[in-house]
């Protein structure tokens, strides 16, 4: 059938001109009002062609033309972009596949996949069709325009009566029209509509489903609706903007093989279009990218808006991207960043609120990170963690950025051992970082997901005895922290970190090992560490590390989470990245600052000699002093 559809002839005798599409289709009801039999031609052309029926017979709305004085009721005349997406929604209806359509707002998205249910509901049998939203109020509330349901309503209403099915007409003017349900006496078909919950769709059977605004459910609630509907149709229509990674519908375009992906980008839509344009950072000019020229609106953020002949006169932002002045004013409307990411670029890292700013990450990778050197494993006793030797191996998990000297680490070396502990099943990653505490410099990392805490703490009471015997701390919370922490104490390992006592003058240090993590104190070691990498307080050589980096965002409450904290249903759990790389990194970060005694680097004002701040430098420098003397190991150690 889609073969048929590409190759139908009826579409090619529609005119695409919006005035001339009208002309033409008063011309046809005027013809189908005197002429039965021509009527019932055209009702087998719209069934024969969907482009057809859509560009002769079908009206959408837009209820910003009134504030123009136009009416909002328009032809829905398609754009080529268009045409082409719908005939792939309505192929996939057909050989039973899953689509997801990322899109910017206002390219008619939601519009389009209606009409393709409605055609096949109009005029194929025995079809079932459901359609969902995030709330019971965007599927079908009576006279919402923003409801699924209202827009089919829309469509039947302005179409000729001859065209619709047998009883449709009676029902559009019962006011009391069953709700979240749409009958065809003709063929037999249905459209049914859900509110969301997790098992919508759970035992029933659909030809197709539609699933709007996918990324706005809940947390865990779209990846529960992806579980409970794989099994009611062969074909699912995921339809949203991006908001952010951290739910389902990102999972949906980006990690599932069997979706064919639609980009609905706005530089496809030719009004928003015109007059695109590209800054070349190369050669450090624009770039047009079509011959458009004309009277444009120019928009910036510091001048009204005016109209300016394109391109002669117009300002040109400068960032690389594809941009139009149609772009440019939207941009300037948006709050903010992630506005523009979400509801124009198909953004999916953009929009969230991330933590770590991606030029400066991408800046830092670029100029700091490298291969390893070697990558290997540390074989060692598995009963007391001594370490044996250090066996090179390409599918190791131990990465190496430093030169060994005979098997090991240069002798004079101090070094830092941070590690996020997992379960070990395969969800997530147990790490240990490895930090050279005297340059700051990334010399190691274990990635492992299959170790059980004890033995991850094995594992990591191995290389740190390899790196000298260096300090150790890590994630003692929960019960994977507790795991770790009891077999590092049975073990005998002694130069391990001790939490300090935040709730007390001075922070004295307490007889707790490892660091608990919580809300606020990821939050904190988070912005430590980000500080860190900016004032290169820390080199990172990582570069799995640092695009972890990007994996953190802003929560509501201030805190920092990483964005598949939240979701219970994640499908793609089994060795992905969940931050713990990063992590481990800050956790190194967290004990050389209190080594240091500070990560601040700024240059301070002049202190007066002999001032009160002056004798408490003074203090401070020889207790650093004394600590050095100690082992350079500092109480805090153990």
């Amino acid at each position: 059938m889609y073969g048929e559809l590409l190759k139908s002839p009826h579409y090619s005798l529609v005119p695409k001109d919006v005035d001339a599409n009208i002309l033409f289709r008063i011309e046809l009801l005027e013809r189908c009002a005197g002429d039965a039999s021509f009527a019932a031609k055209q009702k087998q052309m719209c069934r024969e062609d969907i482009l057809y029926y859509i560009n002769a017979y079908v009206f959408t709305s837009d209820p910003r033309l009134l504030k123009k004085g136009l009416p909002s009721r328009i032809p829905f005349v398609t754009y080529e972009f268009q045409d082409d997406d719908i005939l792939e929604m309505a192929n996939s209806v057909i050989s039973g596949e899953d689509v997801g359509i990322a899109k910017s707002r206002d390219m008619g998205a939601s519009w389009m996949c209606l009409v393709v249910f409605e055609w096949f509901w109009h005029f194929y049998k025995d079809l079932n069709f459901l359609i969902t939203s995030r709330n019971e109020k965007y599927v079908d509330v009576a006279g919402n325009p923003k409801c699924l349901f209202w827009k089919i309503d829309f469509i039947h209403e302005n179409q000729p009566r001859w065209l619709l099915p047998d009883g449709r007409w009676l029902i559009l003017k019962d006011p009391q029209r069953k709700s979240l349900h749409l009958g065809n006496e003709e063929t037999g078909s249905i459209i049914d509509g859900e509110s969301t919950t997790g098992d919508i769709g759970r035992g029933d059977r659909r030809t197709a489903m539609l699933i709007d605004e996918h990324a706005a459910f809940q947390k865990g609630e779209g990846f529960r609706v992806m579980s409970a509907s794989r099994d009611t149709s062969d074909c699912r229509i995921f339809n949203s903007t991006p908001q952010g990674s951290d739910n389902a519908f990102y999972e949906v375009i980006h990690n599932t093989p069997a979706v064919n992906v639609i980009r609905m980008h706005w530089s496809r839509h030719p009004d928003k279009a015109e007059g695109s344009y590209r800054f070349d950072k190369i050669t450090n000019k624009i770039e047009l990218l079509d011959d458009f020229t004309g009277m444009v609106w120019q928009s910036t953020k510091f001048e009204k808006r005016r109209k300016v002949l394109y391109p002669g006169n117009y300002q040109f932002r400068r960032d690389g991207k594809i941009r139009s002045p149609w772009y440019d004013w939207q941009c300037d409307r948006c709050a903010n960043d992630k506005e523009v990411a979400q509801e124009l670029d198909i953004d999916f890292v953009g929009s969230d609120y991330l933590f770590f700013d991606p030029p400066t990450v991408q800046l830092y990778i670029d100029k700091y990170c490298k291969p390893p050197m070697s990558i290997g494993d540390i074989e060692y006793d598995p009963n007391t963690g001594d370490f044996k030797r250090y066996a090179e191996d390409g599918k190791g998990n131990l990465q190496l950025w430093l030169q060994l000297r005979d098997g090991r680490p240069p002798a004079e070396g101090r070094y830092i051992i941070g590690s996020d502990v997992s379960a070990g099943t395969g969800a997530s990653n147990s790490v240990t970082s490895v930090v050279d505490e005297t340059t700051g410099e990334k010399v190691a990392v274990f990635i492992s997901p299959d170790l059980k805490p004890t033995e991850f703490a094995l594992q990591t009471i191995a290389v740190a005895k390899f790196f000298n015997r260096g300090g150790m701390i890590w994630d003692g919370s929960g019960p994977t922290g507790e795991t770790f922490k009891k077999t590092v104490l049975d073990k005998g390992y002694g130069n391990i970190y001790y939490r300090r006592n935040e709730d007390k003058v001075g922070r004295p240090i307490s007889d707790k090992p490892g660091y608990f993590l919580t809300n606020n104190t990821r939050t904190s070691i988070l912005q430590d560490y980000r500080y860190a990498l900016t004032r290169l307080f820390i080199i990172n050589r990582s570069k799995s590390g640092l695009k972890e980096c990007l994996q953190f965002v802003h929560r509501t409450d201030g805190t920092v989470e990483h964005r598949k904290s939240s979701n219970d249903l994640d499908p793609t759990g089994a060795r992905s990245a969940h931050g713990d790389e990063v992590i481990a990194d800050a956790l190194c970060c967290k004990m050389m600052e209190e080594r240091r005694g500070s990560i601040e680097t700024p240059a301070a004002p002049e202190i007066p000699i002999g001032s009160l701040a002056w004798r408490i430098q003074m203090r401070n420098n020889k207790r650093s002093i004394d600590m050095a003397i100690n082992d350079g190991l500092g109480s805090e150690w153990g």
